[in-house]
């Protein structure tokens, strides 16, 4: 659908689109001159999110969730908070938690040349499409793109070395956060985050992968 068509459905600017597009909350089919194609599936799906209840959980605790869903400490949090957040992750559904949790990170893409792509991959934690297991997740990793977290600093560094140039329809996806958990993190991310990042994504089978993978976390 055009950008119009996607304004009208979500009740908000097509500038707004522009800028959910740029995002990644939005996925682009293709560029027409100069207007964008949006895929109508993740219009439906971020229509959905808007109206479930509550507002993202603030970036710390939606951290702090996704590494407990992971088996993983959470140090930052005292005895109590802990114990709050376990019972809202007791009642949460993948759908609430996906919602909950987008203030993780902030997600760019980028069009990078193929012959960089393992040296990139490399470089960042991998996540989503790029961290799935063939045997638990029946899918197999994409060799034509990459996903993962960097710091903005590692952003930064990675753009220039790499020549990336920014493209909603882009073969890197960055997911930049500067939170200690992950800025000390090393290797592919915890399997909750991996299974929420699929989850998150416009591909209905790397969707479906993540789901399997969320449900299968939540108590």
């Amino acid at each position: 659908m055009t950008t119009a068509e996607a304004a009208a459905r979500l009740g908000v600017s097509q500038r707004q689109v522009e800028r959910l597009v740029a995002a990644g909350a939005l996925a682009s089919t293709r560029q027409v001159g100069r207007a964008w194609m949006i895929d109508a599936t993740s219009v439906a799906r971020l229509g959905e999110q808007a109206r479930l209840r509550g507002r993202p959980w603030h970036s710390a605790t939606a951290w702090a969730g996704l590494l407990r869903l992971s088996g993983l400490e959470t140090p930052w949090l005292d005895r109590q908070a802990s114990r709050r957040l376990d019972e809202r992750l007791a009642v949460t559904s993948a759908n609430e938690l996906e919602w909950a949790c987008r203030r993780r990170a902030q997600i760019k893409r980028f069009r990078v040349s193929g012959s960089f792509l393992a040296e990139l991959s490399a470089k960042v934690r991998l996540t989503g499409a790029s961290a799935v297991q063939p045997e638990r997740d029946l899918l197999s990793p994409p060799v034509d793109r990459v996903d993962g977290y960097v710091t903005t600093p590692e952003r930064d560094v990675i753009a220039q070395e790499y020549f990336l140039i920014e493209d909603p329809l882009g073969n890197a996806t960055l997911r930049v956060t500067d939170f200690l958990a992950v800025a000390s993190w090393e290797g592919t991310m915890p399997v909750a985050v991996v299974g929420i990042d699929l989850l998150d994504s416009t591909d209905p089978r790397q969707s479906a992968a993540g789901r399997r993978l969320v449900e299968g976390l939540l108590p």
